[in-house]
Protein backbone atom coordinates (compact mmCIF):
# COMPACT_ATOMS: atom_id res chain seq x y z
CA UNK A 1 0.00 0.00 0.00
CA UNK A 2 0.85 3.85 -0.69
CA UNK A 3 2.65 5.39 2.15
CA UNK A 4 1.64 9.14 0.95
CA UNK A 5 -2.01 7.53 0.79
CA UNK A 6 -1.59 6.39 4.00
CA UNK A 7 -0.17 9.75 5.93
CA UNK A 8 -2.33 12.03 3.22
CA UNK A 9 -5.69 10.91 5.64
CA UNK A 10 -6.92 12.40 8.09
CA UNK A 11 -6.49 10.83 11.72
CA UNK A 12 -9.39 8.96 12.89
CA UNK A 13 -8.35 7.59 15.98
CA UNK A 14 -9.43 3.63 16.83
CA UNK A 15 -7.88 3.72 19.89
CA UNK A 16 -7.58 5.85 22.92
CA UNK A 17 -5.67 5.23 26.37
CA UNK A 18 -6.19 7.31 29.12
CA UNK A 19 -3.60 6.78 32.40
CA UNK A 20 -5.61 8.03 35.40
CA UNK A 21 -3.45 9.37 38.51
CA UNK A 22 -4.01 12.25 40.85
CA UNK A 23 -5.60 15.30 39.42
CA UNK A 24 -8.31 17.96 40.80
CA UNK A 25 -12.55 18.19 40.57
CA UNK A 26 -11.45 21.18 37.92
CA UNK A 27 -8.78 18.79 36.10
CA UNK A 28 -11.23 15.96 35.75
CA UNK A 29 -14.15 18.23 34.45
CA UNK A 30 -11.70 19.55 31.60
CA UNK A 31 -10.36 16.18 30.75
CA UNK A 32 -14.07 14.82 29.94
CA UNK A 33 -14.68 18.04 28.10
CA UNK A 34 -11.89 17.09 26.05
CA UNK A 35 -12.42 13.63 25.62
CA UNK A 36 -15.99 14.39 24.37
CA UNK A 37 -14.86 16.88 21.92
CA UNK A 38 -12.03 14.18 21.11
CA UNK A 39 -14.83 10.93 20.42
CA UNK A 40 -15.98 13.05 17.36
CA UNK A 41 -12.48 12.44 15.95
CA UNK A 42 -12.86 8.54 16.75
CA UNK A 43 -13.63 5.47 14.56
CA UNK A 44 -17.90 3.90 14.40
CA UNK A 45 -16.33 1.11 16.96
CA UNK A 46 -13.84 2.66 19.33
CA UNK A 47 -11.56 1.23 22.00
CA UNK A 48 -11.27 3.44 25.39
CA UNK A 49 -8.32 2.16 27.51
CA UNK A 50 -8.61 3.69 31.42
CA UNK A 51 -5.51 2.90 33.19
CA UNK A 52 -5.76 2.48 36.93
CA UNK A 53 -2.70 2.02 39.59
CA UNK A 54 -5.83 1.71 41.98
CA UNK A 55 -9.24 1.34 41.79
CA UNK A 56 -10.97 2.94 44.77
CA UNK A 57 -9.13 5.80 44.03
CA UNK A 58 -10.01 5.90 40.70
CA UNK A 59 -13.43 4.98 40.72
CA UNK A 60 -15.14 8.13 40.25
CA UNK A 61 -13.19 9.76 37.90
CA UNK A 62 -13.68 6.33 35.97
CA UNK A 63 -17.30 7.06 36.56
CA UNK A 64 -17.20 10.58 35.40
CA UNK A 65 -15.43 9.58 32.24
CA UNK A 66 -18.15 6.58 31.79
CA UNK A 67 -20.97 9.28 31.88
CA UNK A 68 -19.06 10.87 29.66
CA UNK A 69 -19.13 8.32 27.13
CA UNK A 70 -22.93 7.44 27.57
CA UNK A 71 -23.57 10.81 26.87
CA UNK A 72 -21.92 10.83 23.64
CA UNK A 73 -23.82 7.06 22.51
CA UNK A 74 -27.07 9.14 23.35
CA UNK A 75 -26.41 11.54 20.82
CA UNK A 76 -24.54 9.75 18.40
CA UNK A 77 -26.44 6.54 17.49
CA UNK A 78 -24.20 4.98 15.26
CA UNK A 79 -21.01 4.88 17.71
CA UNK A 80 -19.83 1.79 19.81
CA UNK A 81 -17.85 1.96 22.13
CA UNK A 82 -15.45 -0.47 23.94
CA UNK A 83 -14.15 0.50 27.24
CA UNK A 84 -11.43 -1.31 28.63
CA UNK A 85 -10.52 -1.08 32.94
CA UNK A 86 -7.36 -2.04 33.24
CA UNK A 87 -6.30 -2.07 36.95
CA UNK A 88 -4.65 -3.95 40.11
CA UNK A 89 -6.82 -6.45 42.17
CA UNK A 90 -4.87 -7.42 45.29
CA UNK A 91 -7.13 -10.45 46.36
CA UNK A 92 -5.71 -12.01 49.23
CA UNK A 93 -9.29 -13.67 50.95
CA UNK A 94 -12.55 -14.67 49.49
CA UNK A 95 -14.37 -11.32 50.87
CA UNK A 96 -12.20 -9.40 48.83
CA UNK A 97 -13.52 -10.75 45.51
CA UNK A 98 -17.21 -10.05 46.83
CA UNK A 99 -15.90 -6.47 47.43
CA UNK A 100 -14.85 -5.87 43.76
CA UNK A 101 -17.62 -7.68 42.71
CA UNK A 102 -19.90 -6.10 44.26
CA UNK A 103 -18.85 -2.61 45.36
CA UNK A 104 -17.18 -1.74 41.99
CA UNK A 105 -18.25 -3.93 39.06
CA UNK A 106 -21.87 -4.28 39.80
CA UNK A 107 -22.59 -0.60 39.99
CA UNK A 108 -20.99 0.02 36.50
CA UNK A 109 -22.58 -2.56 34.75
CA UNK A 110 -26.30 -1.51 36.03
CA UNK A 111 -25.19 2.35 34.54
CA UNK A 112 -24.74 0.42 31.27
CA UNK A 113 -28.18 -1.36 31.30
CA UNK A 114 -29.68 0.86 28.83
CA UNK A 115 -27.54 0.12 26.39
CA UNK A 116 -27.71 -3.48 27.09
CA UNK A 117 -31.39 -3.63 26.80
CA UNK A 118 -30.47 -1.43 23.62
CA UNK A 119 -28.94 -4.29 21.92
CA UNK A 120 -31.12 -7.03 23.23
CA UNK A 121 -34.09 -5.37 21.75
CA UNK A 122 -32.40 -5.01 18.33
CA UNK A 123 -30.27 -8.54 18.33
CA UNK A 124 -27.44 -6.97 17.82
CA UNK A 125 -23.95 -6.13 20.15
CA UNK A 126 -24.73 -3.03 23.41
CA UNK A 127 -23.18 -0.09 21.69
CA UNK A 128 -21.28 -0.18 25.00
CA UNK A 129 -19.41 -2.78 26.24
CA UNK A 130 -17.36 -2.56 29.58
CA UNK A 131 -14.29 -4.92 29.46
CA UNK A 132 -11.86 -5.40 32.33
CA UNK A 133 -8.41 -5.86 32.56
CA UNK A 134 -6.82 -7.99 36.01
CA UNK A 135 -3.20 -7.11 36.53
CA UNK A 136 -2.75 -9.81 39.41
CA UNK A 137 0.25 -8.93 42.02
CA UNK A 138 3.14 -11.61 41.99
CA UNK A 139 1.78 -13.08 45.56
CA UNK A 140 -1.76 -13.21 44.18
CA UNK A 141 -3.79 -16.54 45.18
CA UNK A 142 -4.29 -18.48 42.19
CA UNK A 143 -7.47 -19.70 43.38
CA UNK A 144 -8.79 -16.56 44.42
CA UNK A 145 -8.25 -15.02 41.05
CA UNK A 146 -9.91 -17.75 39.05
CA UNK A 147 -12.81 -16.90 41.49
CA UNK A 148 -12.81 -13.74 40.50
CA UNK A 149 -12.52 -14.16 37.25
CA UNK A 150 -15.82 -16.68 37.35
CA UNK A 151 -17.89 -13.94 39.20
CA UNK A 152 -17.18 -12.10 36.18
CA UNK A 153 -18.03 -13.97 33.51
CA UNK A 154 -21.69 -13.90 33.98
CA UNK A 155 -21.26 -9.96 32.87
CA UNK A 156 -18.00 -9.11 31.14
CA UNK A 157 -15.92 -10.47 28.71
CA UNK A 158 -12.50 -10.43 30.71
CA UNK A 159 -8.86 -9.79 30.13
CA UNK A 160 -5.37 -10.74 32.41
CA UNK A 161 -2.47 -9.16 32.04
CA UNK A 162 0.48 -11.12 32.72
CA UNK A 163 4.39 -9.76 33.65
CA UNK A 164 7.32 -11.97 33.93
CA UNK A 165 6.73 -12.75 37.16
CA UNK A 166 2.70 -13.93 36.83
CA UNK A 167 3.54 -15.68 33.32
CA UNK A 168 3.46 -18.82 34.93
CA UNK A 169 -0.34 -18.17 35.87
CA UNK A 170 -1.13 -18.73 32.16
CA UNK A 171 -0.59 -22.58 32.60
CA UNK A 172 -3.92 -22.95 35.19
CA UNK A 173 -6.23 -23.90 32.59
CA UNK A 174 -9.42 -22.92 35.35
CA UNK A 175 -8.13 -19.31 35.31
CA UNK A 176 -7.79 -19.53 31.93
CA UNK A 177 -10.98 -21.04 30.89
CA UNK A 178 -12.60 -17.34 32.17
CA UNK A 179 -10.20 -15.50 30.68
CA UNK A 180 -11.24 -13.65 27.13
CA UNK A 181 -7.92 -12.30 26.31
CA UNK A 182 -4.51 -12.23 27.85
CA UNK A 183 -1.75 -9.74 27.55
CA UNK A 184 2.00 -10.01 27.99
CA UNK A 185 4.37 -7.18 29.43
CA UNK A 186 7.64 -7.55 28.34
CA UNK A 187 9.69 -7.69 32.36
CA UNK A 188 8.00 -7.26 35.80
CA UNK A 189 6.55 -4.10 35.93
CA UNK A 190 3.09 -3.20 36.80
CA UNK A 191 3.55 0.62 36.58
CA UNK A 192 1.10 1.84 34.59
CA UNK A 193 3.50 3.30 31.51
CA UNK A 194 4.46 -0.62 30.99
CA UNK A 195 1.09 -1.09 31.03
CA UNK A 196 0.19 1.02 28.18
CA UNK A 197 3.22 0.40 26.21
CA UNK A 198 2.58 -3.48 26.12
CA UNK A 199 -1.28 -3.17 25.01
CA UNK A 200 -0.56 -0.49 22.78
CA UNK A 201 2.35 -2.36 21.29
CA UNK A 202 0.29 -6.09 21.59
CA UNK A 203 -2.61 -4.08 19.81
CA UNK A 204 -0.61 -3.33 17.05
CA UNK A 205 1.20 -6.63 16.27
CA UNK A 206 -1.87 -8.64 16.92
CA UNK A 207 -3.49 -6.59 13.76
CA UNK A 208 -0.75 -7.38 12.24
CA UNK A 209 -0.93 -9.76 8.80
CA UNK A 210 0.75 -13.18 9.14
CA UNK A 211 2.37 -12.21 5.94
CA UNK A 212 4.14 -9.01 7.20
CA UNK A 213 7.44 -9.43 6.61
CA UNK A 214 6.78 -9.60 2.97
CA UNK A 215 5.41 -6.18 3.16
CA UNK A 216 7.77 -3.61 4.18
CA UNK A 217 5.28 -1.18 3.98
CA UNK A 218 3.41 -1.97 6.78
CA UNK A 219 6.33 -1.99 9.13
CA UNK A 220 7.35 2.07 7.95
CA UNK A 221 3.66 2.82 7.56
CA UNK A 222 2.41 5.13 10.83
CA UNK A 223 0.74 3.14 13.66
CA UNK A 224 -3.10 3.54 13.46
CA UNK A 225 -4.30 6.44 14.48
CA UNK A 226 -4.74 6.40 18.39
CA UNK A 227 -4.05 8.84 21.35
CA UNK A 228 -2.16 8.53 24.39
CA UNK A 229 -3.10 10.78 27.75
CA UNK A 230 -1.72 11.21 31.48
CA UNK A 231 -4.64 12.33 32.70
CA UNK A 232 -1.98 13.64 35.73
CA UNK A 233 -0.14 16.17 34.42
CA UNK A 234 -2.44 16.31 30.89
CA UNK A 235 0.70 15.42 28.43
CA UNK A 236 -0.80 13.97 25.37
CA UNK A 237 1.30 11.40 23.12
CA UNK A 238 0.82 10.96 19.76
CA UNK A 239 2.21 7.37 19.91
CA UNK A 240 4.03 4.88 21.98
CA UNK A 241 7.18 5.95 20.86
CA UNK A 242 6.71 9.42 21.60
CA UNK A 243 5.06 8.20 25.21
CA UNK A 244 7.99 6.50 26.23
CA UNK A 245 10.42 9.35 25.50
CA UNK A 246 8.52 12.05 27.18
CA UNK A 247 7.61 13.87 23.84
CA UNK A 248 4.25 15.58 24.43
CA UNK A 249 2.05 16.72 21.74
CA UNK A 250 0.41 18.76 24.04
CA UNK A 251 -1.26 19.42 27.33
CA UNK A 252 -5.08 18.53 27.23
CA UNK A 253 -5.62 20.73 30.15
CA UNK A 254 -4.25 23.98 28.51
CA UNK A 255 -4.99 23.95 24.27
CA UNK A 256 -7.94 23.65 22.43
CA UNK A 257 -8.79 19.89 20.63
CA UNK A 258 -8.60 21.52 17.70
CA UNK A 259 -5.11 22.50 18.36
CA UNK A 260 -4.73 19.34 19.40
CA UNK A 261 -5.77 17.80 16.28
CA UNK A 262 -3.54 19.91 13.89
CA UNK A 263 -0.67 19.18 15.94
CA UNK A 264 -1.32 15.45 15.68
CA UNK A 265 -2.23 15.45 12.09
CA UNK A 266 1.05 17.18 11.56
CA UNK A 267 2.85 14.67 13.66
CA UNK A 268 1.50 11.58 12.35
CA UNK A 269 2.21 12.82 8.58
CA UNK A 270 6.57 13.60 9.85
CA UNK A 271 6.99 10.39 12.13
CA UNK A 272 10.01 8.89 11.11
CA UNK A 273 10.96 6.76 14.16
CA UNK A 274 8.35 3.99 12.97
CA UNK A 275 10.14 1.50 11.62
CA UNK A 276 12.62 1.47 14.82
CA UNK A 277 9.57 1.20 16.94
CA UNK A 278 8.19 -1.78 15.54
CA UNK A 279 11.34 -3.37 15.30
CA UNK A 280 11.62 -2.78 19.03
CA UNK A 281 7.72 -3.84 19.43
CA UNK A 282 8.99 -7.54 17.73
CA UNK A 283 12.15 -8.05 19.32
CA UNK A 284 10.00 -7.40 22.81
CA UNK A 285 7.25 -9.96 22.08
CA UNK A 286 9.94 -12.84 20.38
CA UNK A 287 11.93 -12.52 24.08
CA UNK A 288 9.24 -13.70 25.74
CA UNK A 289 8.92 -16.91 27.41
CA UNK A 290 5.72 -17.69 27.29
CA UNK A 291 4.82 -21.09 29.41
CA UNK A 292 3.40 -24.07 27.36
CA UNK A 293 0.14 -24.38 27.49
CA UNK A 294 -2.60 -26.88 26.33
Amino acid sequence: MNNDFLTDLKPVFQKMYVVLGKHDSTQLERLCLALSKLFSHMNYTSHLYLIAENLSKSMPRIERIQKGVMEFLKENLFARFHVHLIHPVPLTTMMEIGYYYNYYYQPLKRSIRAFDMEGYEHRETSRLVLLPVVVPGSKVDVTLLAGFFDKLKSSFLSGLYLNTDTSSLAQDESLLLNVHKVYYGHNNSVEAAEIVSTLFSQDILEGLPPNVGSQTGLMTAPCPAALIISAQDGMVYSCMDAFLKKEGLANIYEEHVDTLMAKYDQRHKTNGNCLECRKQMVAWFSDLHLPQTM
